[in-house]
């Protein structure tokens, strides 16, 4: 072939037109291989951060020890009670024919609250009735002897000796009146019930037709206006109160203001079975709008404690002479013993085993000792 021939076939071949389909499939293969390229890096660069993650310490929450005045205030739950309460109870078996007073009613001490039937004790009043006239008529047919017999020995028309017999008469006569008072009074006291003190009826649990007896109470008088607080108070802490340390009383549902009151008892002995030793509250007034046996707070302020070094409750473990806690000190976890002056508050007294401003760790069991941790200080600094 001639050189122009091979010349122009070269040039043909160089402006031969290319297919779309062609073009497409290379454009095709050059973004998959960017596309690849990129996540690849993408990849790269997650493991990286991944690695850098992995390798930085946990958080942990901690606070620091601090410099404090402490009021070391003891909350209990108590109940109203009345300084005196009893059960009224008939002392033979009948049947109540009247209520004479009622719940929330004011008595006075001897006065008839409830009446009730019974046969045998009527008929045995009856007869004390019968006896007791009897008898004050003799007593004053002695009494009108003696003095007749007086007058007799004054003008010297009888002995002296007659004298002393009127007035022995008059002596056994009064006796007698004296003792068949009592069996008429008690005998009438069996057919009613009296209220045993000044006080207020607070609960009644009979009726008008009901049948009783000495095993029935049928009211409970309570001296409501002179009411007071009782608590059982933990054997840990009972020893922090004393007579005369002053308090605050509360309603539950706070619905009214708190009442003063101071500690009146404080009992020597701690119940076995409960573990708790009674307290009593006196009210500095006697309050208004309050039940007995109502549930109250009661709030005794035992102590202030000066430049005290405190913790939160929760960052210590174990407990009484085994108590101890964790220590962040240059990004690692260390244990502490420490001696702790235990109180029902959020916060703990610290008497030895750690310094001001170091962290400790608000749950003892969230690291173990030696392991890298980053201190994050709770928001609050407790």
């Amino acid at each position: 072939m001639t050189g122009k021939a091979l010349a122009g076939s070269f040039s043909a071949g160089l402006n031969t037109p290319v297919s779309g389909a062609t073009v497409a499939a290379k454009k095709w293969r050059v973004t998959r291989v960017v596309s690849a390229a990129a996540l690849a890096a993408v990849a790269a660069a997650a493991l990286s951060l991944g690695i850098r993650a992995l390798s930085r310490p946990p958080e942990l929450l901690v606070s620091a020890a601090r410099v404090a005045d402490i009021t070391r205030v003891l909350a209990i739950t108590g109940r109203i009670e009345a300084e005196r309460t009893v059960l009224v109870t008939p002392q033979f078996v009948g049947r109540i024919t009247e209520i004479v007073r009622h719940e929330g009613e004011r008595v006075q001490a001897g006065e008839v609250i409830a009446r009730i039937a019974d046969t045998a004790a009527k008929s045995e009043v009856k007869q004390s009735q019968a006896n007791l006239s009897a008898r004050q008529k003799d007593l004053a047919q002695a009494r009108r002897e003696l003095a007749r017999t007086n007058q007799l020995v004054t003008s010297g028309a009888s002995a002296s000796a007659e004298l002393e017999t009127a007035q022995l008469a008059v002596a056994r006569a009064s006796d007698d009146v004296l003792r068949l008072t009592a069996v008429l009074h008690e005998g009438e006291s069996q057919l009613v019930l009296l209220a045993p003190f000044d006080g207020t009826i607070v609960r009644r649990d009979a009726e008008v037709g009901q049948v009783v007896g000495p095993t029935s109470a049928v009211f409970e008088i309570a001296t409501v206006a002179s009411s007071r607080v009782t608590a059982q108070v933990d054997e840990r802490y009972v020893r922090a109160l004393l007579p005369g340390m002053r308090a605050e009383v509360l309603p539950l549902d706070a619905s009214g203001s708190a009442e003063e009151a101071t500690v009146s008892y404080v009992a020597q002995a701690v119940d076995p079975l409960t573990g708790a030793a009674t307290v009593r509250f006196a009210y500095q007034r006697p309050p208004t709008g309050v039940l007995v046996g109502m549930s109250v707070d009661v709030n005794v302020r035992v102590a202030t404690l000066l430049a005290a070094l405190t913790i939160p409750r929760e960052s210590v473990g174990g407990g009484g002479t085994h108590s101890f806690v964790l220590i962040i000190s240059g990004g690692s976890v260390q244990r502490r013993e420490v001696r702790v002056d235990d109180w029902p508050a959020a916060v703990v007294v610290v008497q030895s085993g750690i310094k001001p401003g170091e962290l400790v760790a608000l749950d003892p069991k969230a690291a173990a000792v030696g392991a890298s941790v980053r201190a994050r200080i709770t928001p609050d600094g407790l």
